[in-house]
């Protein structure tokens, strides 16, 4: 979720300004559960309330008599010698000239201060010298920052989509013509729109022609409603499909060398997930800091350090099948699980993949949807019309299709045939459902059940038990739902249904507390935790907590018997920055590549262990489970046909075969928003290693990284406007990394006005 109502900016002058996002906080605020993420500050709020509650009584008398001292010339042709008696001061009185002098100087330092202040640049200054009620009112009145110019909603880069790069149709694919509307037709209903469709397919339904009526009394037409946009596939100027590929060869030999089915689908979205510790890792860059806060670096502590580093993502280093490079890494508890599958097999890990935004519901959306979220700030998603069918509302479509169909029309027929079982939609949480509007979410994604806190709390739920511990300000701890998932994963077994489980954890989540009975570790050195480490040593403990919980997922499947027909997917909403990382922790306003890189698997026994790199975003997760559906022939022929039909739909690539990072000249560009949605964007590229930070107000700086000579963006460049940051690019990296970043700045602002577009969003 990772959002607060204030933050800390971060000047080119590596000095910390505090100050109050307070459009962040009425949002916020408006949130009952939000207001008890804002008072998770409560202590550290009245500690520092305290303080200056007593430093100001001490220092009041002699501030007074200074501050007298330097405006009663100003103000009053009277001695400042009656306001010292007043305080009994035993100063001497001074002469006429040099209270004239004083009158003079103090005069000029205000003149000064106030020219200062109205000849200030408006960039970056602005936000910096407003008073706090000021502030404050202005939030209030709902004025939002001053945005940058958008400029047209025509392609910033018309030479890379002229007819001659046009693309017919060709089987499912829809072809590929921005602006050509006439030449590709899109509006021809595919066979399996012929049912009812279910919610999310609204752009598929058949809709009488529009009305006119020109016969009323002024002689004019009604007024008609406004258009509604949807994507079309064959009018994205970015859009770069790998769907001609053939699937990578060692996930093509083991479909034709044994069955791989899939009938189930666990979706597990990790709160707060780095890449960089899933599995933590010897040469990181983390462990450095680990090891940097031990001064006395001798062997028996490097030894002791590192034998705690081992066990920290035990279940993460066998999912990915990447090594944590520890010696110990191998002995692992026997209470932890332990993969069951052949050696080399156990599924696809991808790396190089970014979350598609730092906020979590957005990034939800992106994962369940297969869509970019809005670049507005907090959740309008809500309610608004999401412009792709999500991946609960196909599986519907699939159900729909078969009730439709002549072999199990009002009967059961089929049921035992794996293919033509029903598929059911869970989410599953032991947190709220409430905050910003999570359920709401929830069930318009097309959620049949859900499962949250307020179900688990209540004393008549099933498993209610006394003493259930809150470990933080929005629920419990993973294991509070572990009895539920066992009877949803035993119900759609005793129904025959093919299960959809989407499951976020949320321990990782701040204030990074673990349960009372889990056992927390030390991986700092003492001294050091009262200084910066404390809060990276907390969340290392709640991740060690939640690799132990995805163990359990796991085994529930071993136990149940539905290992290896059950595809997990596992992806983190966004990271989360530390001071370790950055100067500025958290991920509010943070475009940090620390809060952006995730991780991504997908597990199943009898898919090769393979590794994948893709600089991608999670959009590609619903096209890929799409395809590996159907490649494993894990749907009958209908649903394949309506899913081949759907995955050409979509703007993501799947990642099961080769991920094209250009094509015919154009760029496969990644888009990121920063939290909290419409501040700033992060833009990359899967054809370079470059990163920019576009700021969408002009409260924020352009930041360019080069991830290949700096992966932890320990360097970056910065500039307030555009034309600096290129000019600096251009000399730090060349004529083309410059180039890159001017385009960059154009096709971000571009996309920022599309997605907008797309969802019909109205400013």
């Amino acid at each position: 979720m990772s959002v607060s109502s204030a933050t800390v900016s971060w000047t080119p002058s590596q000095r910390y300004i505090c100050e109050v996002r307070w459009d962040a906080a009425t949002s916020v605020g408006n949130d009952p559960e939000g207001r008890k993420l804002m008072l998770s500050g409560l202590r550290s709020f009245l500690g520092a309330a305290t303080v200056l509650l007593l430093l100001s009584w001490v220092c009041s008398s002699t501030i007074w008599v200074i501050a007298s001292n330097l405006l009663s010339p100003v103000f009053s042709t009277t001695s400042a010698v009656e306001v010292e008696e007043t305080f009994q001061l035993d100063h001497r009185r001074q002469s006429p000239r040099k209270q004239r002098l004083v009158r003079i100087w103090t005069l000029c330092a205000v003149t000064v201060t106030v020219g200062l202040w109205l000849l200030r640049p408006q960039v970056p200054y602005s936000h910096m010298s407003g008073a706090l009620p000021f502030t404050l009112f202005e939030a209030l009145r709902l004025k939002s920052a001053k945005p940058h110019p958008l400029g047209e909603q025509d392609f910033p880069l018309p030479q890379l989509i002229g007819e001659e790069y046009w693309e017919a149709p060709r089987g499912h694919f829809k072809g590929w013509a921005p602006g050509g509307d006439e030449s590709i037709d899109t509006s021809g209903r595919p066979e399996w729109a012929s049912v009812s469709l279910p919610h999310g397919f609204e752009r598929w339904e058949e809709r009488p022609e529009p009305v006119h009526n020109s016969d009323d009394a002024n002689g004019q037409d009604e007024e008609k409603p406004r258009p509604t946009s949807y994507y079309k596939p064959a009018n994205d100027p970015l859009r770069i499909t790998n769907l001609d590929q053939t699937v990578v060869e060692p996930i093509a030999q083991a479909i034709k060398a044994h069955d791989i089915p899939i009938n189930h689908v666990f979706l597990v979205m990790m709160e707060s997930a780095r890449k960089d510790i899933f599995p933590f890792k010897r040469d990181s860059h983390l462990y450095q800091e680990i090891l940097s806060s031990y001064h006395n670096q001798v062997p028996d502590i490097i030894q002791q350090i590192n034998s705690k580093l081992s066990q920290l993502t035990p279940i993460a280093e066998q999912l990915t099948g990447e090594s944590s490079g520890f010696p110990d890494s191998g002995n692992r508890s026997a209470a932890l699980w332990k993969n069951s599958a052949e050696f080399g097999m156990g599924g696809i890990n991808v790396n190089g993949i970014l979350t598609g935004s730092s906020l979590s519901f957005k990034s939800a959306v992106m994962n369940h949807c297969g869509v970019s979220p809005i670049p507005v700030d907090f959740m309008d998603e809500v309610t608004a019309k999401i412009y792709q069918p999500c991946i609960m509302q196909i599986f519907d479509l699939f159900n729909r299709l078969k009730e439709n169909s002549t072999a199990s029309h009002g009967s059961h027929m089929g049921v035992n045939d794996l293919q033509e079982r029903n598929w059911t939609s869970v989410f599953l949480q032991s947190i709220t459902g409430l905050y910003d509007d999570q359920d709401i979410l929830n069930n318009q994604m097309g959620f049949k059940k859900a499962i949250y806190r307020e179900e688990i709390e209540r004393h008549r739920a099933k498993h209610y038990h006394a003493g259930m511990e809150e470990i933080n300000y929005f629920g419990y701890a993973e294991r509070e739902v572990y009895p539920y998932l066992r009877d949803i994963v035993d119900e759609a077994m005793k129904n025959k249904e093919r299960l959809f489980l989407s499951h976020f954890t949320s321990t990782t989540h701040h204030p990074w507390s673990t349960p009372s009975d889990f056992h927390d570790e030390q991986y700092f050195a003492d001294d050091s935790l009262m200084d910066k480490h404390e809060d990276m040593n907390n969340y290392l403990n709640t991740v060690r907590y939640v690799d132990g919980w995805l163990g359990d997922i796991l085994q529930v499947l071993d136990d149940t018997g539905i290992a290896n027909e059950t595809l997990v997917v596992l992806v983190g909403d966004h990271g989360q920055a530390f001071l370790e990382d950055s100067p500025v922790s958290g991920t509010y306003e943070n475009g940090h590549i620390s809060n952006f890189r995730i991780p991504l698997v997908f597990r199943h026994p009898l898919l090769p262990q393979i590794q994948i790199t893709a600089n991608a975003t999670s959009m590609s997760v619903v096209p890929t489970i799409l395809d590996l559906l159907v490649q494993t022939k894990s749907l009958n022929d209908k649903d394949s046909t309506a899913a081949l039909d759907l995955i050409n739909e979509y703007e993501g690539q799947s990642l099961i075969r080769p991920y094209l990072a250009t094509h015919n000249g154009r760029q496969a560009w990644n888009f990121g928003i920063i939290n909290a949605g419409g501040t700033m964007l992060s833009v990359g590229s899967a054809a370079v290693p470059y990163r920019l930070i576009l700021p969408l107000t002009e409260d924020f700086e352009f930041v360019f990284s080069n991830l290949d000579t700096d992966p932890d963006e320990l360097h970056p460049l910065r500039g307030w406007s555009a034309q600096k940051l290129i000019t600096r690019v251009k000399s730090k990296y060349g004529e083309k990394a410059g180039q890159w970043v001017d385009e960059a700045e154009k096709v971000g602002r571009w996309w920022v006005a599309e997605r907008k577009r797309l969802w019909n969003f109205e400013e």
